[in-house]
């Protein structure tokens, strides 16, 4: 039985992965679950944001289900998101965007950013100097980028998509993207020919651009860490805001499953938080595990809730609780496993 470490973190973390495990309980999948808590519960109870114990659950367990942090403003902070990253060696972050509807959408947008989640700025090294200057040192390495270029092309092939975008600013970096660029299209080439997969590229602010205006330029986008954190945030806000935003962080032995959005402190315990990428991130978990009928649930299920505007949640401009939403998700999911 696959052994999930469930961690709600802060915020409405806890809701929306309370919400997340009902609607998996009522799927009736076989897998153990067991918390374990990070963030400013664990502060407040151990003196740390993550201890050892959980970082050895994470690293026992066959998938991890996560739901949110806040970010304390403290300069010795260290994300224990970004350590489990690391730790984990969870190198790819993939990020779906999906308009449900194009009354809340602003686009109507279906696209898959493959973001390389262990170099460039968010592991980068900063100095400060005495007359007001800091130096950032970004790494950016062959072996980083080959392997989610590989891993792009891979999930494009496997998962029916057509082509994959590679997002860089090579025209200014002229070392370091130039080479992901390098990198990309020898490997695009082999993608050509034996599964037909097209291949473009894009530097970054174009790709921001064509987003919100010619969204169906891609499919699969490849790119860095920051550009990819930050184009997949505007991807969630284009297909309905990031309540709808779900995402996976993939490893070659591990791989951890959360929603985009942060733990939004200003609706906790309000029952206003929309669960939609919490339990997306829930299905691409159990895609994961080859649990694919009761993924398809789950999507499906959520894309017919939101044909109906008396189902829509309340960063949307409806008036659906978190709580309200799941049961009524459990009751389509239902309907919908009887005919399928």
């Amino acid at each position: 039985m696959p052994k999930i470490c469930v961690i709600p973190g802060d915020g409405v973390g806890p809701e929306v992965i309370d919400s997340t495990l009902e609607v998996l309980h009522n799927l009736d999948v076989n897998l153990d679950y067991e918390k374990a808590i990070v963030g400013t519960q664990s502060f407040e109870k151990n003196g740390v944001y993550i201890t050892k114990e959980t970082l050895e659950l994470a690293t026992t367990s066959d998938a991890i289900l996560f739901g949110a942090l806040t970010t304390p403003r403290r300069r010795d902070y260290v994300s224990p998101l970004l350590l489990m990253r690391w730790n984990l060696d969870l190198f790819a972050n993939i990020r779906p965007a999906l308009c449900m509807n194009i009354d809340f959408c602003l686009v109507p947008l279906d696209v898959v950013i493959v973001r390389e989640n262990t170099e460039g700025m968010y592991g980068a090294e900063e100095e400060e100097f005495d007359n007001n200057i800091v130096i950032t040192k970004r790494t950016i390495s062959e072996y980083a980028c080959q392997r989610i270029i590989d891993y792009a092309f891979k999930y494009a092939s496997e998962h029916d998509r057509k082509k994959v975008t590679c997002v860089h600013k090579a025209n200014v970096l002229r070392t370091s993207d130039e080479m992901f660029k390098k990198l990309f299209y020898g490997t695009a080439v082999n993608f050509a020919f034996y599964n037909k997969i097209r291949s473009d590229d894009v530097l970054v602010d174009a790709a921001a651009m064509y987003l919100a205006k010619e969204p169906d330029k891609f499919d699969v986008i490849v790119t860095l860490n920051l550009y990819g954190d930050i184009l997949s945030d505007e991807a969630g806000g284009l297909s309905g805001g990031l309540g709808f935003s779900p995402s996976a962080n993939i490893g070659k032995d591990h791989a951890l499953f959360e929603p985009v959005h942060g733990s939004a402190p200003d609706i906790a315990g309000k029952d206003a938080a929309n669960p939609t990428g919490m339990m997306l991130s829930a299905a691409m978990m159990l895609d994961h595990l080859e649990l694919p009928r009761s993924a398809f649930l789950i999507r499906e299920s959520l894309k017919n809730m939101f044909q109906d505007k008396n189902n829509w949640t309340k960063d949307i401009g409806g008036e659906c609780g978190t709580k309200d939403f799941t049961e009524r998700l459990i009751k389509t999911i239902n309907e919908k496993a009887d005919s399928y």
